[in-house]
């Protein structure tokens, strides 16, 4: 793990000056441990921060300032907060760690279409990457879950145990399939079903048939079976 630092070193690397620090939203610490519940709070309550449509970056320009200011740094991303879309990011990304180590600099000045100037340590780059990457699966993931409390698909105190999960652990209970719990989002609506949600139902009704089946020899072969898949899988 990298050392949060809003400061560079001179033999400081790109990957630990643009670490965020791991108690901020959205950075890869509060992703691995946010749970079900949490994300289900954040989209309720409107506490996400508003992504700008594509395009709305005018110019960009790298800068040797080092940002030092809250919202530059480590500012959680506010609700309705503007900041960049992910189409808009790319290239900014692609270029930081070039940037970082040729030209000696510490953060980026952005200025929008609509005139809005902001600067942003390389940090905060990151966790604005992880906003974008997120929004979609929190604002599903809620969605589901708003679902489930609805048609009461499980029991009041099953359904508090789920929302204890975390975000982003696997589907449990599954021997090949790895899947994390934020895909079941794509059961809603007339979506796309992802492969791997598939691949865990199926796996779920093998498993279910082979426990009906009274021949032991019966199970072994399909347990040989389903190894056998696994592998060309």
């Amino acid at each position: 793990p990298f050392l949060f630092s809003l400061f560079p070193t001179m033999s400081e690397s790109y990957e630990a000056y643009s670490v965020p620090h791991p108690k901020t939203r959205f950075s890869p610490q509060f992703m691995a441990n946010v749970t079900l519940g949490e994300v289900v709070g954040l989209v309720r309550h409107d506490l996400l921060p508003r992504i700008l449509p594509d395009g709305s970056v005018s110019k960009w320009n790298w800068d040797q300032t080092v940002p030092v200011t809250i919202p530059e740094t480590i500012g959680v991303l506010l609700p309705q907060w503007e900041i960049p879309s992910m189409a808009d990011m790319q290239p900014i990304m692609a270029d930081a760690k070039q940037a970082f180590y040729q030209l000696r600099v510490n953060s980026v000045c952005i200025q929008f279409k609509s005139g809005a100037i902001v600067r942003y340590h390389f940090s905060k780059l990151r966790l604005i990457v992880g906003a974008n990457n997120q929004d979609y699966n929190f604002r599903l993931m809620s969605r589901l879950l708003a679902r489930v409390e609805r048609e009461s698909l499980l029991s009041p105190a099953l359904f508090e145990k789920l929302k204890l999960n975390r975000f982003s652990e696997p589907l449990a209970g599954f021997s090949v399939t790895q899947t994390p719990l934020y895909n079941l989002g794509c059961l809603l609506d007339e979506r796309w079903i992802l492969d791997d949600i598939m691949n865990a139902r199926a796996e779920f009704i093998y498993f279910r048939r082979a426990a009906m089946l009274q021949s032991a020899c019966h199970f072994r072969w399909l347990l040989a079976a389903h190894r056998k898949l696994s592998i060309l899988c």
